[in-house]
């Protein structure tokens, strides 16, 4: 389906919407009646664009034309009561099938209930006068459970109508907030089990988890799809959207460090882009990024994003400042973890009212509340500065100018740290993803032992010939060594380390717990190294009552005779960073830990005419010879590089008169890219280039027949076309 088309409910135009292809797909497939259970669980952290892909998803339903009419509510905080909500349900059901079936501006002008069904198609129109009569009877009779019942009902009365109704109710999570007798949430499961039809209900992960296994239906025949952060390099390219849609200049290292700092979050990253448009600031350095950042913490719009939430939670500001002022009191303990009756206490004597608002703290993830055991969500950097800056303004009354100063002196030393956290963490080799994969595989001692693999290397040796061989423990759980001992995090950064429990075939057979840890050398590590790093690791043991457990150490450059003899010691095994990517390629884990090495990179700008592109085509024949393409490979890559490069000077219009080429390596393939400003070219008039004089001008025809994959695209100022040729 073409990509332009307009938007209805969505925000973002859909060219526009990225990283959310799988979830997309996901529920398209849910609305085609692909999964076998009809209910559908849409789980989400706050705001992390959930309801934006719900959106995204009714437009292209919408436009599809299919036989599947999808209807989105979402249950808001101003309705204040079921019954309330239930009728603005109602009404927008309405709306949305006439809008489907006639004409979606309909959905643009606010109608009461009455007159958006006096729009109805002819063979709608029988029902949805009964629906609308039932309704309005109901509530005449004051009988408001029986209104909210019919209200919801709505989309089964549809569906017997034989109207393929797609449900997808957003924000459930606000039901929290509804007073009055009447449980929302639990006639919504109520009516929906019954449904024969497809359907989906999103909001908080924490809320909708609890209560869709709570009361007296349960759906727990439901499947479950959870939003993620976006990814990084998803999360980069919305970045640089943003930047394009406020204007706001970026660069590869602020893009990053926004990413991270946000971890992908794109409603944060959107104030950020908004404020530095409103300022007119450009994010050219850290230090612009930290000081938007400390106006939007200190008053902007993230301020007011969790001002606005804490108001929701906690009406009074009294007891808003007692959050405050108990989640600052968690950051500072050795022991984040408080009894919930400490946090009970501060709300006041109501305890209906402080449960609902530990509840509320809960669901909106300020909080984290397990086994009666409260910890502040410290992870949450964001939300953590927030705090910060209201505790040291409002509980310590400090200097607003100094207090300022002194946050955003704290955010400047803090960027390089994110990013070099962030360096290492991409570095690392993947240890808990690894340890997943050990299943009793019979696998090469070489592969564990650096003394073994050593001595092959040193008598080159096929290691292939090598027959000591080790059964690896069954893994049925990994997870960081600082989530079972979170001292161990102030000794290397939790991706670096990884606890693995074990699975005996044997009942009686004690289970074996994997400790392993990638520490740091740039020669072979020292006996010492080796001895801190196991004592650091025993320790762990020791705390958590692991009576039996195996030491792996993994060093980039394996460890030196001494220090394999502290390993023997300790019957521990030591690796080198080499041996740990073998191993994974043997398990076939390669691909779900870090070792897909990065692409090559080479970047080039080449002034049209005077046969710059010959400048081109020499650096691309150099490159490709280092990563070992034949030479008929080559020339034909140069040659279809050479004809883009002649088709942008020519037919572009270019008003800088350059064109941009990067070329990407990977594994098994060169990607070329070529890009210009100017005229922005179809892929039917590339083809239709006439011949200028010997092979100059043969278009994109050629360029087809010399590669292995092309491909033309329309960027916002001009053109782009990306060609791969693979190394076979």
């Amino acid at each position: 389906m073409d990509s332009n088309y307009k938007k209805i409910l969505a925000t973002d135009a859909p060219a526009d919407f990225v990283g959310r292809t799988p979830e997309l797909d996901a529920l398209r497939r849910h609305a085609g009646g692909a999964n076998q259970a009809r209910g559908l669980l849409f789980l989400s952290a706050p705001a992390v664009g959930a309801s934006e892909i719900l959106k995204q998803t009714y437009d292209r339903l919408f436009h599809e034309k299919g036989d599947v009419v999808p209807f989105y509510f979402a249950v808001q905080e101003s309705d204040k009561t079921a019954k309330n909500c239930a009728a603005r349900f109602l009404n927008a059901f309405i709306a949305q099938i006439i809008a489907f079936r006639q004409d979606a501006q309909i959905l643009d002008v606010a109608l009461d209930l009455g007159e958006v069904a006096e729009h109805a198609a002819p063979e709608d129109a029988e029902w949805i006068e009964r629906l609308v009569a039932a309704c309005q009877s109901e509530n005449r009779l004051d009988n408001d459970r029986a209104f909210v019942r019919n209200c919801l009902s709505a989309p089964l009365r549809a569906a017997a109508e034989g109207a393929n109704v797609f449900v997808m109710l957003d924000n459930l999570h606000e039901a929290e907030s509804l007073s009055g007798e009447i449980d929302l949430f639990g006639q919504i499961k109520e009516i929906f089990s019954r449904s024969n039809a497809p359907f989906v209900l999103a909001g908080r992960r924490r809320y909708l988890l609890k209560e869709s296994l709570t009361g007296n239906a349960k759906l727990t025949d439901a499947e479950v799809l959870t939003v993620e952060p976006l990814d990084f390099s998803d999360a980069c390219l919305l970045t640089e959207k943003l930047a394009a849609k406020y204007a706001v200049e970026i660069n590869e290292p602020t893009r990053d460090l926004m990413v991270r700092q946000f971890a992908g979050n794109p409603t944060f990253i959107e104030f950020m882009m908004s404020a530095a448009n409103t300022q007119r600031v450009e994010f050219d350095s850290f230090q612009r990024v930290e000081q938007i950042y400390a106006d939007e913490i200190f008053g902007g719009r993230i301020a007011k994003f969790y001002d606005a939430l804490f108001r929701q939670i906690a009406p009074r500001i009294e007891i808003q400042r007692e959050i405050v002022e108990l989640f600052h009191d968690g950051l500072a303990a050795e022991n984040e973890k408080m009894p919930i009756e400490a946090w009970l206490r501060r709300f006041g004597a109501d305890a209906h009212a402080a449960y609902r608002t530990v509840a509320l703290l809960n669901s909106h993830e300020i909080i984290r509340l397990s086994s009666n055991l409260v910890e502040p969500m410290a992870e949450n950097e964001v939300l953590s500065d927030y705090v910060t800056a209201r505790y040291r303004l409002e509980i310590a009354a400090e200097n607003r100018a100094s207090t300022v100063g002194a946050m955003l002196s704290q955010f400047l030393r803090r960027a390089p740290q994110t990013m070099a956290k962030f360096y290492r963490e991409k570095s690392a080799i993947g240890l808990r993803e690894l340890l997943a994969h050990f299943n009793r595989q019979e696998t090469p001692l070489y592969l564990l032992d650096y003394s073994i693999y050593k001595e092959l290397l040193e008598a080159a040796e096929n290691a292939g010939d090598h027959a000591e061989t080790i059964t690896l423990p069954r893994v049925i759980y990994t997870a960081h060594t600082a989530a079972f001992y979170p001292p161990f995090g102030q000794v290397t950064d939790k991706t670096r380390s990884a606890v693995a429990f074990t699975f005996e075939d044997n009942a009686d057979a004690d289970e074996t717990i994997w400790l392993a840890a990638e520490i740091e050398s740039k020669l072979e590590a020292s006996p010492e190294k080796a001895e801190f790093w196991c004592d650091r690791l025993e320790m762990v043991a020791l705390t958590c009552g692991f009576r039996k457990y195996k030491i792996w150490l993994i060093a980039p450059e394996g460890f030196a005779p001494a220090a394999m003899e502290t390993l023997r010691q300790r019957s521990a095994f030591g690796s080198n960073r080499r041996q740990v990517e073998r191993l994974a390629e043997f398990l076939q884990a390669a691909a779900d830990i870090n070792q897909n090495p990065a692409a090559n990179e080479y970047e080039i700008i080449v002034p049209m005419g005077d046969d710059s592109e010959l400048i081109a085509a020499n650096a691309i024949e150099e490159i490709a010879r280092r990563h070992h393409f034949a030479p008929k490979a080559i020339n034909q890559i140069k040659t279809a590089l050479v004809e883009a490069c002649i088709n942008a000077t020519e037919h572009s219009l270019s008003p800088d008169r350059k064109i941009y080429q990067k070329f990407v390596v990977e594994k098994d393939r060169i990607i070329v890219t070529i890009s210009n400003r100017g005229l922005r070219l179809t892929d039917k008039q590339a083809e239709e280039f006439a011949p200028v004089e010997g092979r100059r001008g043969w278009g994109l025809k050629l360029m087809k027949t010399l590669m292995d994959e092309v491909k033309f695209e329309q960027v916002d100022d001009g053109t782009r076309i990306s060609m791969t040729k693979y190394l076979k």
